[in-house]
């Protein structure tokens, strides 16, 4: 019993360590990759955009609204970043009796050449009597 636990634990470490070592572009042929870098020229490698939005409502009967917007740098035209990584977060909380929070964040990056990875995630939360949150996270890729 003790030994199919263990075994369990290590190949709960061990697969994404694993996973981390295998990463990458996936391509039956790895010089067809090539074209593509060879097109990007002048162009950014990469591209990183982090939006962050924290809201409150902590007094009785009050309000808190924000809103954030972020598009990602602008490049010469037809030109991608090779690599394109967006992150939006965002916390919205009315933490008192009759409080309103409201939270909206609408983020656009580009689209890399090779890889585009976002990630989107938000924690809403109304606590206390006739108390209301409300949020919109967008997070979407241009062309």
């Amino acid at each position: 019993m003790f030994r199919a636990m263990f075994a369990t634990l290590i190949m709960a470490v061990a697969l994404p360590a694993a996973a981390q070592d295998t990463g990458g572009v996936r391509t039956r042929d790895p010089t067809a990759v090539l074209p593509q870098i060879e097109a990007n020229r002048g162009c950014r490698m990469s591209s990183t955009t982090v939006t962050v939005g924290i809201n409150k409502a902590t007094d009785a009967g009050s309000a808190a609204r924000q809103k954030l917007a972020t598009v990602g740098a602008g490049n010469p035209s037809n030109c991608h970043p090779l690599v394109s990584t967006q992150v939006v977060t965002g916390v919205n909380m009315g933490l008192a009796r009759g409080s309103s929070a409201s939270q909206t964040i609408d983020a656009t990056g580009p689209r890399g050449g090779l890889a585009t990875t976002t990630y989107t995630r938000g924690y809403n939360t109304a606590y206390g009597s006739s108390s209301s949150a409300n949020q919109r996270i967008s997070n979407q890729t241009g062309r």
